[in-house]
């Protein structure tokens, strides 16, 4: 299970690919380079994170590589002049979609239990505000000791506990603090 803050550093790789496409449509001759670097890029982010598609995307990163040694990828077709800029372009543009694919397909069972979370720990905040157990001030004194002690006080609670046990459950009791901190400010 990824916890949340490696799933958004996930995210945060993907969101770089619209730039990549765009040096693609400009015709940008680094184009082969900087998607082979975002490769690298991610392989050790999904390796750091521990996860085996890592293996996935270094194939990729081969084909890449051959590719740029003047070797057309299986299946790959080139309509017109058949130039090593024309296969190592439309090999990285090949190689950039799977390597989308694969990653949006891995995390996306995480990204929708983390949005369940959001969803479960902002109704969670709203009822606790409710009931007096978020003090006002929250910027004072411990942080982490006031998230703790916001939280127990939930998790105690007869009206929120069946809460707080499904969003620990979902997303780990380390992601659920984060959750509930960061629905505190959008409720105060």
């Amino acid at each position: 299970m990824l916890h949340i803050v490696n799933l958004e550093e996930i995210q945060n790789i993907l969101l770089q690919v619209p730039e990549l496409v765009n040096c693609f449509e400009r015709h940008d001759t680094n184009f082969t380079d900087l998607v082979k670097n975002w490769l690298t890029q991610v392989e050790q982010v999904l390796v750091n994170n521990r996860l085996p598609i890592a293996a996935d995307v270094a194939v990729l990163r081969g084909v890449l590589i051959s590719a740029e040694r003047g070797v057309l990828p299986i299946g790959m077709e080139i309509i017109g002049r058949n130039t090593r800029r024309r296969v190592k372009d439309g090999a990285a543009a090949e190689v950039l979609r799977k390597t989308d694919e694969i990653i949006s397909h891995a995390i996306n069972g995480y990204a929708s239990q983390v949005q369940e979370g959001e969803h479960i720990a902002r109704q969670l905040v709203a009822l606790a505000r409710q009931k007096g157990m978020i003090p006002d001030g929250l910027d004072a004194g411990n942080h982490t000791e006031i998230l703790n002690t916001i939280w127990n006080a939930m998790s105690k609670d007869p009206e929120l506990e069946t809460g707080t046990t499904h969003l620990a459950g979902l997303v780990g009791t380390y992601d659920a603090l984060i959750l509930i901190d960061r629905m505190l400010p959008a409720n105060t």
